[in-house]
């Protein structure tokens, strides 16, 4: 049975909320993510992502993360919930994301 994914819509929400939060348009991210300075050509691309019309490849999902400064993980997290787990464990220092593994692990039992 194939790993859960998430929906193009839920993966488009994350990209446009974390974009918005950067005050980045649609071409600009998009120029960023391409290398190209052409809106007419980066914005839809961006575009279609958000609105779910089209998935990214993990290797485009990755520079998106990286250009966003959030973890990939967030972007093809299979539900909010674990999406912001993600966010909250990514801003954790190393030991305390240790200790909130450790809590996880206790919560979900044997």
């Amino acid at each position: 049975m194939p790993a859960p994914q998430p929906t193009p819509t839920a993966l488009g929400h994350r990209l446009r909320a974390a974009r918005v939060a950067k005050g980045w348009t649609q071409a600009q991210l998009g120029e960023m993510l391409m290398g190209v300075d052409d809106s007419n050509t980066t914005a839809p691309r961006i575009s279609r992502y958000e609105r779910g019309m089209h998935k990214p490849d993990l290797e485009t999902i990755e520079k998106l993360a990286e250009l966003l400064d959030l973890p990939a993980a967030y972007f093809v997290a299979t539900s909010d919930v674990v999406a912001e787990a993600i966010l909250v464990l990514s801003q954790l220092d190393a030991r305390k994301q240790k200790e909130a593994l450790a809590l996880l692990k206790e919560l979900a039992g044997p």
